[in-house]
């Protein structure tokens, strides 16, 4: 009797410039012919895994990403209302990576994950356009002004599921590769003044937030970007070398996990 072909659900989730590490985790998969059935996001997750459920490449989003030192500074339209950045230059450039393309237009079924800012509550982008969802999913508080639905208000997915595991089993999968970009030794570092005590703060509440969303999932690839992270030029988080060196883990923490996810094939 010939096999049932098991449906493979990739969770990526949030972690804003740790995101290239989900870059790597995506390379070794798709070099190792692993089929990915159904894709979920939170935040930068959301991004890339749309830009992979479109084009089943990466390679043209790290080329993007790399040259958005310059970008960064394109999609920084001062709001001052409700958020820092008004959001609409950075969703043009949100369209600039997916095109104006629908969730109709993917090649793998895709869930995007916001925040209600009303309820409080996860809310599942599956239809409309992929752009708009992304944009409200990576609407950081504060920084990004919340994104306008039909009498809702969208924020950052991470507030309440940081990796969406969930999804995927609303979706239908029967193995979920959930990919964790809060790492534990974020807090390795005992110095602290008012600034570290804060971030600090927002990190260890993501870190625990992450673990509960994980439930479900039958392997966790955990990248440990812990040291990238801390450093403190923002322009060097756009930096080939910095870029270079996520992937390359976000790509050895996949492959330690490979064997057991191709047991499954």
């Amino acid at each position: 009797m010939k096999k049932e072909k098991v449906k493979i659900g990739l969770a990526l989730g949030s972690g804003a410039f740790r995101g290239f590490a989900h870059i790597g985790v995506l390379q070794v998969l798709s070099e190792n012919n692993i089929p990915i059935s159904f894709l979920s996001g939170a935040s930068v997750g959301a991004l890339v895994a749309a830009y992979f459920s479109l084009y089943q490449d990466i390679s043209g989003l790290e080329n993007t990403f790399l040259k958005s030192k310059k970008n960064f500074y394109l999609i920084a339209d001062l709001g001052w209302r409700n958020g820092l950045v008004s959001g609409t230059k950075y969703e043009k450039f949100i369209e600039h990576l997916l095109g104006r393309k629908t969730f109709k237009d993917v090649k793998i079924p895709l869930s995007v994950l916001a925040t209600d800012l009303i309820s409080g509550k996860p809310h599942v982008f599956k239809a409309g356009e992929l752009a708009k969802a992304v944009r409200a999913s990576a609407s950081v508080p504060l920084i990004f002004e919340p994104t306008k639905g039909s009498n809702k208000n969208f924020v950052d997915g991470a507030l309440s599921r940081p990796v969406p595991v969930q999804e995927l089993l609303d979706m239908g999968a029967d193995k979920i590769i959930a990919v964790n970009l809060y790492h534990k030794n974020e807090f390795n570092d005992k110095k602290f003044n008012l600034t570290k005590i804060a971030f600090r703060s927002m990190r260890i509440a993501l870190y625990n937030l992450a673990q509960s969303s994980l439930k479900g999932s039958d392997i966790v690839i955990n990248p440990d970007v812990s040291k990238q992270i801390e450093t403190s030029s923002l322009s060097k988080y756009f930096s080939r070398e910095l870029a270079d060196q996520m992937i390359q883990i976000g790509r050895k923490a996949t492959l330690v996990k490979l064997k057991e996810i191709k047991s499954w094939l």
